[in-house]
């Protein structure tokens, strides 16, 4: 017993309650566990939450007092989202929540001290007259948290603190239903005014337009011939008992009573019946305890309680004291006082569960290593693989890995017996049969995965320079190049990963029209490139504005240096490299561990590129730290993952790799300006004469004169040469002369 305080009279029975049992909605620990990933992080500092309590509806409920995902109004964006009509029936409560980061935090966290601070608050609030007006501070609560997010496990403490006064509230007659208190009559009467007063927020809505708040508790003026009921606020109460001494009338106490007991009222009258006593002086109180059946105020569920006040002793818990408390929430175990423990996983959809497993390994990047790591543009980065074989499956799962979320594959071939011992997503299965094509292979296999990606196959043939096609073959070809160019259009990065050097052609001039970002793979026995292609060029008129002006991606207007693509250092046009190949030609013979860590660094490098400010205009460093594209500005400096490179060369015959850099070449038969305009201005026209003629390619950008450029340049250095030759002949036969004198 604290000091100050007095035993209760002998022959007055001690007013009991019923205590809350919390409620906590799945959807809280849904945003508990956002809030942890996307903002708290490590910290634990208290936070402003809000908890829900609501008058008896039904018969044999417990008193619930919930939360749910609407708990973090306080601190997250509000949402212009209506209540619902059964939101609208509760009281809103402040509540402060502690979440720790570790289960040893949670058990040895100075809980009575958070607790003595939430009881000043209460205690302030009564002194103050803030609760009359606010009656719903009288029930402030605690919550102690620690989220395992992930095993879906959350282990949690509740406390409603109820102050305790210098002696137990007491009854002055035993507790009876209002209709057996007052007459069916009277009972209807108040329990009208009651029901009226719970409907005056929604007729009252405040200044600012939302509804107006309900308050948990109210006063009754009651005529003496119990004909007429009145309600008004709590802190009306000097003027409400004038009133009632000039009408020679009752005044009551009336409060939302959650509890569904004949016998006992619920827990937030402790802290009300407190603030009569310490604010009004009062001695004696008749309290109606308001209960509903199915909606409306119902007086024979209703509870009234004539309560005896103790007597508090001069200066007590003054000037600076405060009351204890009690109202620690029972624990699994009936009767002890302990946490409770929420296990969702076994409750959740399991794809729900993968969903935000994979989310949470992602948000635990930005905790200490990556704060600045934009997630949601990355997993909302669509990707184009063409190719489905060593290289795609690589870069698939490096994908999913990123949280990926939309993948399209392009492949024509099917699952051989030889590829799902190196092609990570096909099982023997898929090369059974007729075997299965790779596109939807590997597609069915990421859904297999990871439920949420979505991941789609299109068995396509990339039409290629070099490669005939005949009269029959033509429309095939033309309806293959329209659906490319759609996926291409479709798409924000495409993966170059098939296995000639020609069939890269067509997506390179596809993405360079499109302004699309390329990234490109590829491998030798133990050697590979990873590469990303630069920016399409402005002079072709996809970067000019309706003004005519010249702009690009996010701000960027001008092209100093403009990176080049996988064909920019070839000075002939592409041809067909599959002919007269002998059997270890015709297939990717590369060290088995090539594959992953190219396919890997091709996705790091897509990452880098998505995060860095510049986007696909950021510049490149190379490997002894030389800066080159971009235009520049100070924002251009480094991705959130790091320096961006353009070309990373490998090698696993001694573990080397290097970063270079190729600038963009004007005469390139795949990305110059003259290409990338002539396409989209005669689109398959143009494709069926490059296609049919890869010399024709050469003329147009200018390579054949470069060509004969070159071979003048041989044929004079062949003459000189030959020259030199001469005159070195002769010397020698002078030498020769000399020699035989």
């Amino acid at each position: 017993m604290q000091p100050g305080t007095v035993s209760p009279e002998p022959d007055r029975q001690i007013l009991r309650y019923v205590p809350f049992q919390s409620k906590v909605t799945q959807g809280f620990w849904q945003g508990l566990s956002d809030l942890k990933l996307e903002t708290l992080r490590l910290s634990e500092d208290p936070l402003d939450i809000l908890g829900y309590f609501a008058p008896s509806n039904y018969e044999n409920l417990s008193p619930q007092f919930q939360i749910d995902d609407e708990s973090f109004r306080p601190i997250l964006p509000a949402s212009d989202t209506p209540a619902e009509a059964a939101r609208r029936a509760q009281h809103e409560v402040p509540g402060t929540l502690h979440n720790l980061n570790s289960i040893e935090r949670f058990a040895a966290f100075d809980k009575q001290a958070a607790q003595r601070a939430v009881n000043q608050q209460i205690w302030q609030d009564i002194r103050s007259g803030a609760a009359e007006a606010h009656p719903q501070l009288l029930q402030r609560f605690l919550l102690f948290t620690f989220a395992d997010l992930k095993q879906f496990k959350y282990h949690y403490w509740f406390a409603f603190p109820a102050l305790q006064p210098p002696a137990p509230f007491t009854l002055a007659q035993p507790i009876a239903s209002l209709v057996n208190a007052m007459g069916p009559a009277v009972a209807q009467q108040v329990a009208a005014a009651c029901q009226s007063w719970r409907e005056r927020a929604h007729l009252q809505p405040q200044s600012n337009g939302s509804p107006g708040e309900r308050h948990s508790a109210w006063l009754l003026l009651l005529a003496q011939d119990g004909s007429h009921v009145t309600h008004h606020p709590l802190n009306s109460w000097q003027q409400v008992q004038q009133e009632a001494a000039r009408q020679q009338a009752r005044v009551l106490l009336a409060c939302d009573d959650p509890s569904a007991s004949e016998r006992f009222p619920g827990w937030p009258l402790r802290n009300l019946l407190l603030l009569a006593a310490v604010r009004w002086g009062i001695q004696e109180v008749g309290v109606v305890c308001v209960r509903c059946l199915r909606g409306p105020v119902s007086a024979q569920r209703c509870l009234y309680v004539h309560a005896h006040m103790p007597s508090l002793p001069p200066g007590w818990c003054e000037p600076d004291g405060c009351p204890s408390s009690i109202g620690w929430e029972v624990g699994p175990v009936p009767g002890k006082l302990g946490p409770r423990v929420a296990e969702l996983a076994s409750s959740m959809d399991p794809h729900a569960l993968a969903q935000s497993a994979v989310n949470l390994n992602l948000g635990l990047m930005r905790w200490r290593a990556a704060p600045a790591l934009d997630l949601e543009r990355l997993t909302a980065t669509r990707c184009l693989l063409l190719g489905a074989g060593t290289l795609g499956c690589a870069v698939a799962r490096t994908l999913l890995g990123w949280g990926v979320n939309s993948m399209t594959l392009v492949d024509s071939g099917r699952v051989a017996y030889s590829n799902p011992v190196r092609q990570s997503l096909f099982t023997f299965e898929d090369s059974r049969g007729g075997a299965t094509p790779k596109a939807q292979a590997a597609a069915d296999s990421l859904r297999c995965i990871y439920p949420h990606v979505e991941a789609e196959g299109r068995q396509l043939t990339v039409p290629m320079p070099g490669h005939p096609l005949t009269p029959a073959e033509l429309s095939q070809a033309e309806a293959d190049a329209a659906e490319l160019d759609a996926l291409v259009a479709a798409c924000d990065v495409v993966f170059l990963l098939m296995d000639t050097r020609e069939a890269r052609w067509l997506p390179t001039l596809l993405a360079a029209a499109h302004g699309k970002l390329a990234i490109n793979a590829a491998l030798a026995f133990d050697s590979f490139l990873v590469m990303r292609h630069g920016p399409p060029p402005i002079d072709a008129g996809f970067m000019t504005s309706r003004e005519g002006h010249p702009r690009s991606g996010r701000g960027h207007s001008a092209q100093p240096h403009r990176l080049g693509c996988y064909f920019c250092s070839d000075v002939v046009a592409p041809v067909d490299s599959t002919v007269d190949r002998p059997l270890d030609q015709m297939c990717t013979v590369a060290r088995p561990g090539l594959a992953p860590i190219a396919g890997a660094l091709a996705v790091e490098v897509m990452a880098a590129v998505v995060q860095h400010p510049a986007g696909i205009h950021a510049p490149a460093l190379d490997t002894s730290g030389t800066r080159f594209g971009g235009s520049g500005g100070p924002e251009e400096e480094c991705s959130v993952l790091g320096p961006v490179p353009h070309r990373v060369h490998g090698r696993l015959s001694g573990f080397t790799q290097h970063c270079l850099i190729g600038q963009a070449f004007s005469q390139c038969t795949a990305c110059s300006a003259c290409v990338v305009e002539r396409y989209k201005q005669e689109g398959w026209g143009f494709l069926q004469h490059a296609l049919q003629d890869p010399k024709w390619l050469e003329d147009l950008t200018g390579l054949t004169e470069v060509q004969q450029q070159a071979a003048a340049a041989a044929e004079r250095m062949d003459l000189n040469r030959v020259g030199s030759l001469g005159s070195l002949a002769a010397s020698d036969e002078g030498s020769e002369g000399w020699n035989a004198l």
